[in-house]
């Protein structure tokens, strides 16, 4: 299947995905609690004085630099709460069309998991390489974002999209009440051009 659809993935290949996904994320709790293990362990040690403590931390941290470059470049599997988006209320209310001719839809650029009610639907895209994160496009914008700036699954919408309140946001509005929009992270302060 080609990368610039909009079908979802095929559902045997995303039910597999997400056990395997699933399977990840039992493994990493698993190693965190066999980390707080080891990590009581080496206390006890020291506070016994049968290792050097200062022969320790410097190994340690040599180590921790190496364990969060390897952190910073390897993939993680993420999933929002599972929370059923079509019961959420008190939502923000939010004039956002009276003012994306000034934000451009940014918050269409942030990236964020899909929760498994996403993932059940199978209507939401999420990036293969990163899992669960919503799929963007070249320039920014999340794939379902459309040429006008308005979003193409606006009925079925994640969770965080419902109930995401810009207006404190530092990413998208310097002041929301005198309407004054962040810069954007580029050179030349302008929007991402819209995908047709």
């Amino acid at each position: 299947m080609s990368d610039d659809t909009n079908e979802p993935p095929d559902p045997e290949l995303a039910s597999g995905l997400r056990f395997l996904h699933t399977m990840g994320m039992q493994t990493k709790f698993e190693v965190f609690e066999a980390s707080t293990r080891v990590l009581a362990l080496l206390e006890e040690l020291i506070s016994r004085g049968q290792i050097d403590l200062r022969s320790f931390e410097e190994r340690r941290e040599r180590i921790k630099a190496q364990e969060q470059e390897r952190a910073r470049v390897s993939n993680m599997v993420a999933v929002a709460p599972n929370v059923d988006k079509y019961k959420l209320t008190d939502l923000p209310q939010i004039d956002c069309e009276a003012r994306l001719h000034l934000c451009e839809g940014r918050c269409c650029t942030l990236m964020f998991p899909l929760s498994f009610q996403d993932l059940d639907e199978g209507t939401i895209r999420w990036e293969y390489g990163k899992p669960y994160l919503i799929k963007h496009r070249e320039d920014g914008y999340c794939v379902h974002n459309t040429a006008t700036r308005g979003c193409g699954v606006y009925e079925k919408r994640p969770a965080i999209c419902r109930s995401y309140d810009c207006r404190k946001d530092k990413r998208i509005w310097i002041d929301f009440e005198q309407r004054i929009p962040a810069p954007w992270p580029n050179q030349n302060n302008a929007p991402p051009e819209p995908e047709a």
